[in-house]
């Protein structure tokens, strides 16, 4: 039997995503045999981003600033914006190098089944962006799953409420039922420059 200890660690590992048992106690046998040195850094270098990132106060990006590198940056196209449910998604499609506008993530989907909405803070700062910058074209690149078009569908009723920007979905290469983080950098190139008007 395992000291407790050790199964409090195991127990705190399986609270990651996507890491069982098996996973835990693997990643647990691996620390326990590192040195304080490394364990000490390890802790550092947690606590340290834990402190210093926040979201940026435009996009909902990670960001050490008031805003992100992406929102500062002025040579993006400022004329264009796209709209992810995670900053994963942001960073995916950022990795294709096709997409070169601003950003909004959203944090979330509606969930039809539970009935969630979208945080109430985060659809006013949306409204708020697309009242305070002038847009000409937005592309909603939520995931092709139902939750993913129920939350497009929601905001694009909000953009067409307050803009008369052209709305965008992403098409060619995405097939229905799938998440944007499992898409190959070369798919999502192909959705991103083939986007269909929404």
């Amino acid at each position: 039997m395992a000291p407790v200890s050790f199964e409090y660690l195991i127990d705190a590992l399986r609270s990651l995503p996507g890491v069982g048992r098996k996973q835990a106690e693997r990643i647990a046998y691996y620390l326990i045999l590192k040195d304080d040195k490394y364990i000490d850094e390890l802790l550092f270098r947690i606590n340290d981003c834990h402190h210093k990132i926040h979201f940026c106060q435009q996009c909902n990006n990670f960001s050490e600033s008031e805003l992100c590198d992406i929102c500062v940056n002025e040579s993006r196209q400022q004329n264009k914006l796209c709209v992810v449910a995670s900053i994963e998604d942001l960073q995916k499609i950022e990795s294709t190098n096709s997409y070169f506008g601003l950003y909004y993530v959203l944090q979330g989907e509606i969930d039809v089944k539970t009935k969630t909405n979208l945080s109430p803070s985060i659809i006013k700062k949306f409204m708020g962006l697309l009242q305070s910058r002038s847009f000409d074209e937005i592309i909603l690149a939520t995931n092709w799953t139902i939750n993913g078009e129920a939350t497009a569908i929601f905001i694009k009723k909000i953009i067409n409420e307050l803009t008369k920007a052209n709305v965008y979905r992403l098409a060619l290469g995405l097939p229905i039922n799938s998440a944007l983080d499992y898409a190959d950098n070369t798919t999502l190139k192909y959705a991103i420059e083939n986007k269909t008007k929404y």
